[in-house]
């Protein structure tokens, strides 16, 4: 303490006091250099994240052919699309199981039959009726693992059989007329802008495996996945 007081007092008003000062000086200016490149720096044109576009003002999205992930904007795999944020299969794939690859639908089955069309091919030779009287070529099962191309076991006793999803059934939708040629006829036009199956209370059975006719209150019941009916708000209908 007192040597720094005696050159404290010492170098009052002269060069060397001048000198200290231009030291620290330079020394803090130096600092403040070296923090500056590492600082964020705003770009106007640079507002979104890898793979994002701007919405509006203030909102970020995915860029197409990508969808959101926790490791931000993702790219939809072979034989995928985007659609409503999520990735599907293209037309003519189905998934053999959720979460799995798409893979080509063989073109035999679902393939129409009986009298509007050819005999069934041996590896799918039941010709399945429907309730408005089409017809398609599928197989017996006895769960899941034997259906292929996004069909399901439609467990039926001696007539189980691997159903066919609803025709049109996932499709984007603006309206309930881009739908109108399918057998999921209305259109979510809310959140998730797709062709769904409509139901009622009595008649369930039009919904594919998996799903439960709901009724949100807010529209017509729909088919929704079985774990998406109560947890969402809807009431499942018998």
């Amino acid at each position: 303490m007192e040597i720094w007081g005696w050159l404290k007092k010492a170098g009052q008003g002269s060069v060397w006091t001048i000198g200290v000062k231009r030291f620290f000086g330079l020394v803090w200016v130096s600092a403040l250099l070296s923090v500056a490149p590492s600082a964020c720096v705003y770009d106007a044109s640079e507002r979104c994240g890898p793979h994002q576009v701007l919405l509006g003002a203030d909102r970020c999205a995915c860029e197409a052919g990508y969808v959101p992930s926790a490791a931000g904007c993702v790219p939809c795999g072979e034989d995928e699309r985007e659609s409503n944020g999520e990735c599907v299969c293209v037309d003519g794939y189905a998934r053999p199981a959720a979460g799995a690859a798409c893979e080509v639908i063989p073109a035999a089955l679902g393939a129409e039959c009986g009298a509007q069309g050819a005999p069934c091919d041996p590896a799918y030779p039941l010709c399945h009726v429907t309730e408005d009287s089409q017809s398609y070529c599928t197989n017996a099962c006895s769960s899941d693992d034997d259906c292929s191309g996004g069909f399901k076991c439609h467990l039926d006793g001696a007539d189980s059989f691997c159903r066919r999803p609803p025709v049109g059934y996932g499709d984007s939708c603006k309206s309930d007329d881009d739908c109108a040629d399918g057998e999921a006829t209305f259109c979510e036009t809310i959140q998730s802008k797709l062709c769904l199956v409509r139901c009622a209370a009595g008649q369930t059975d039009v919904c594919f495996e998996g799903e439960v006719c709901c009724d949100f209150t807010l529209f017509s019941p729909i088919c929704v996945p079985s774990d998406a009916c109560t947890s969402k708000g809807g009431q499942e209908l018998q």
